[in-house]
């Protein structure tokens, strides 16, 4: 016997708590990397530039507005990805109320 399966192996099915946990860890290590790369980019040119703390200042507030951006993506990237499983594993269900049909129709 040679103690293998001849069944190939599966893919664990993804589901919405996973994708969201997997959203907190990307932007968990996605926004203190930026930060820190800023405050250890702007002592280096500080230093060797000899600005005194603007730099690493300047740098500082520059990362801020590039975290909020990368948040918001990876947020939009993860709630379309959810939407997306939800539709294939059909349990998403009409907002319209019972009896009523959804339209686009604008009035």
């Amino acid at each position: 016997m040679q103690g293998t399966s001849s069944r190939p192996p599966t893919e664990r099915p993804s589901s919405p708590t996973l994708t969201a946990m997997s959203l907190a860890g990307q932007i968990g290590c996605v926004v203190p990397a930026i930060i820190l790369a800023a405050v250890l980019g702007g002592l280096w040119l500080d230093r060797h530039l000899d600005t005194g703390r603007w730099l690493t200042l300047g740098l500082l507030l520059a990362s801020l507005p590039l975290s909020i951006f990368l948040t918001f993506r990876l947020a939009m990237r993860t709630a379309q990805e959810m939407n997306r499983m939800l539709q294939t594993s059909g349990t998403v269900k009409s907002t319209a109320p019972e009896g009523e049909e959804e339209t686009n129709d604008e009035h």
